[in-house]
């Protein structure tokens, strides 16, 4: 399959494969946090919520080199390594006696799942521009958001049935299948001219270009904000539905109808982005979700809001999340095109180190109570307003002063 191209069908169900290993690897876990707990007789339950923290934390730092190493040896070459090191991250996991080695095989994970995000990214840039980049990110996240519906669910049944260190094993043989689809199936996207030297000249000149423009960095901090908040979600999301609200066995289920509308929105996203544009779906989703707080907030004031008052107000933030993710990431990479994969670097890493942070600091406001998440999506909203409305300011007067 070397130098001949794919379908357009097999082209969106590779990536989707390969973005899917990241979340395969976080949502699978979360069920299992209660047992780890008590295999490793920890006194605080919450020490567990670190092992996404600390995946994504390796994720995020990883994601920097990547990309430019991406620009040199290629895409596929890149996957193998990022593939190869979470594979050995999941062994580290697989045989942990205590929770800093299974910690350590985390973020290990997280290091090789860099690749995996960043490329995928750089990929679809490769042969993808502005709105079409953003409508085959739609489809991929159609099907890369499939995982979280399926994969809490099929964690919970492994974990009943043997252990929670099985999912380890899974982990592996999902990552060696995807080495294999890669390998044998995927082309190479980066013509060999348009590779780069792997110089420190190189890096910072493209990494200073990056940095100075505006408008990329906009959509990056919007990015990582949202998905702070995202990830607390994640983290606590096993305390909110079992504990909090009693839901216990049916955590999955309740998780997995939540995660349907981040692919709803996606899917919703790809049919309406070469109609809409990008800037005014993604207006659209950082108002909804600003919005839907006030009344929320207002029930809380006067009494706990009921369970089905948390899923309405977590479906509308989550719908929001699932229009935001592939048209931030298109509107971030459009001016990269040249510096594909340091561009996919830099907005990986970027979002991903401001969304680390900002989760832990949310989670430690938990107290059995959904209002750490529901504030934290008020001033992620708000802030995030006003950062997109200075931008499209900027980028109409840049317009219009233009010389016709």
């Amino acid at each position: 399959m070397k130098g001949k191209e794919i379908g357009f069908i097999e082209f969106i169900l590779l990536v989707a494969l390969l973005m899917a290993l990241v979340s395969v690897a976080i949502n699978m876990l979360l069920p299992a946090f209660q047992n780890i707990t008590n295999d490793f007789q920890l006194k605080d339950k919450n020490q567990v919520q670190l092992s996404v923290s600390l995946l994504y934390l390796g994720l995020g730092i990883s994601q920097l080199f990547y990309g430019p190493l991406s620009d040199n040896i290629g895409r596929k070459q890149t996957i193998y390594l990022g593939l190869s090191l979470f594979i050995l991250g999941c062994i580290i996991s697989y045989q942990s006696n205590s929770l800093s080695i299974l910690l350590a095989g985390q973020i290990l994970q997280g290091i090789g799942l860099g690749a995996p995000r960043v490329i995928s990214v750089a990929i679809v840039r490769d042969k993808f521009y502005g709105r079409q980049m953003a409508r085959v990110m739609s489809f991929i996240m159609v099907i890369y958001v499939l995982t979280p519906v399926i994969s809490p669910i099929l964690g919970k049944s492994i974990i009943v049935a043997s252990s929670w260190r099985v999912l380890f094993l899974i982990y592996i043989i999902f990552g060696a299948f995807i080495f294999l689809l890669f390998k044998f199936r995927m082309p190479e996207t980066l013509a060999k001219e348009h590779q780069k030297a792997l110089t420190l000249t190189h890096l910072t000149q493209a990494t200073n270009e990056v940095f100075k423009n505006r408008s990329s960095l906009s959509y990056i901090l919007i990015l990582g904000l949202y998905s702070g908040v995202f990830i607390t979600y994640l983290n606590l999301s096993q305390a909110i539905f079992e504990f909090q609200y009693h839901l216990e066995e049916r955590y999955p289920y309740y998780f997995a109808f939540l995660a349907l509308s981040i692919g709803l929105a996606s899917f919703i996203n790809g049919k309406l982005v070469n109609r809409l544009g990008m800037e005014r779906l993604t207006k659209s989703a950082i108002t909804g979700s600003v919005y839907v707080v006030i009344p929320y907030l207002l029930v809380h004031y006067f009494t706990t809001p009921p369970f089905w008052a948390f899923v309405a107000f977590m479906f509308v933030q989550l719908f929001s999340y699932g229009l935001l993710i592939g048209n931030l990431s298109s509107l971030a990479m459009q001016p990269l095109g040249h510096i594909a994969g340091l561009g996919a670097s830099v907005v990986g890493a970027v979002s991903t180190l401001i969304s680390v942070p900002l989760s832990i600091i949310i989670g430690n406001f938990y107290n059995n109570s959904t209002l750490p998440i529901v504030i934290g999506f008020f001033v992620v909203g708000t802030i995030s307003t006003l950062i997109f409305n200075a931008v499209n300011r900027k980028n109409e007067k840049k317009y219009h002063q233009q010389p016709v």
